[in-house]
């Protein structure tokens, strides 16, 4: 009988804390538009943040069974030894410590095998975990957001997420860059929907997301910014810039906060010698775009040059 109290007890406390109670709660508030949309952007931000290191982490992991083992432990995971040597035990277990070192030993060049099994492994997740899909890498996101309103399958992104890991960890010729913008895409999408805001908002988060997820993989958050106006959106004039600069700064603070290693792009030193410096950088300033103008305007592209 107690047994039955404690699980009707925690089937109330599900119901009372479901999602549909939470909007219509969040309904009743009456919070203005720009404060609901700075908060998502924070915690889209951070949960991008968190995305885009676990993903890394992955292929990380991926690349130190297929290549290396896992001698190496994982940021500041080096203190939970009891999990580490769990790992460490299944990869005995499993004769799976060194796959590179025991396909060394019938010849090196048994090592171009890798890529071949994690492009098998790809290939399987592909066909029976995510099938066909609408809408492909950066450029699907750009779809999505200009015809289908920002609305992605965000249900997919965890078996995307380790395909993606499997690829890189494995030595495919594929870098992070889509998959960690598709991180913070399809968060942002996730949010939008499961909150039911309208679809200039959910477009806005979608954004958001690609922000974050370009701060968090690069250490580069102002690309991201203008990176998630200027190509997701297509607009710099638009009012989502604010949710947008957030959502960036809120990735790059989880990002510095957890790295161990230097940053992908780090700054490097420079000092100011001289004012007439300054003529320079504006010279290669109007270089660079005058070159941006000709190299990608309409007609190079109807004359075939790019």
């Amino acid at each position: 009988m107690m047994l039955e109290y404690i699980w009707i007890k925690k089937r109330l406390s599900l119901k009372l804390f479901s999602l549909g109670k939470i909007v219509l709660w969040l309904n009743r508030q009456q919070f203005s538009e720009s404060v609901v949309l700075a908060v998502l952007a924070i915690l889209i931000g951070l949960t991008s943040g968190i995305g885009v290191w676990l993903f890394k982490q992955l292929y990380n992991v991926i690349f130190q069974y297929a290549f290396e083992g896992i001698d190496t432990p994982l940021g500041f995971l080096h203190h939970k030894k009891i999990i580490l040597q769990v790992i460490n035990d299944l990869v005995h277990w499993a004769e799976f410590d060194r796959m590179g070192s025991i396909l060394g030993l019938i010849g090196n060049w048994m090592i171009y095998l890798v890529p071949v099994i994690g492009g098998l492994v790809v290939g399987l997740i592909s066909h029976f975990f995510i099938g066909k899909e609408r809408y492909q890498g950066i450029a699907g996101i750009m779809e999505s957001v200009a015809l289908g309103n920002g609305r992605l399958p965000y249900r997919k992104i965890p078996v995307k997420t380790v395909a993606s890991a499997l690829s890189i960890g494995s030595g495919a010729s594929v870098g992070p860059a889509d998959p960690s913008l598709q991180i913070g895409a399809y968060l942002g999408s996730m949010f939008g929907q499961l909150l039911r805001l309208s679809d200039e908002q959910i477009r806005a988060l979608v954004a958001s997301g690609v922000a974050g997820g370009i701060a968090a993989a690069f250490n580069a958050p102002i690309t991201g910014i203008f990176f998630a106006l200027e190509i997701i959106i297509g607009d710099l004039r638009v009012n989502a810039f604010g949710i947008v600069a957030l959502a960036a700064v809120a990735a790059s603070v989880f990002t510095q906060a957890v790295l161990v290693h230097p940053a992908f792009l780090a700054s490097l030193p420079y000092t100011f010698n001289s004012v007439w410096e300054l003529p320079l950088y504006f010279g290669l300033g109007v270089l660079s775009g005058g070159l941006h103008c000709v190299l990608y305007s309409p007609a190079s592209f109807h004359a075939g040059y790019l």
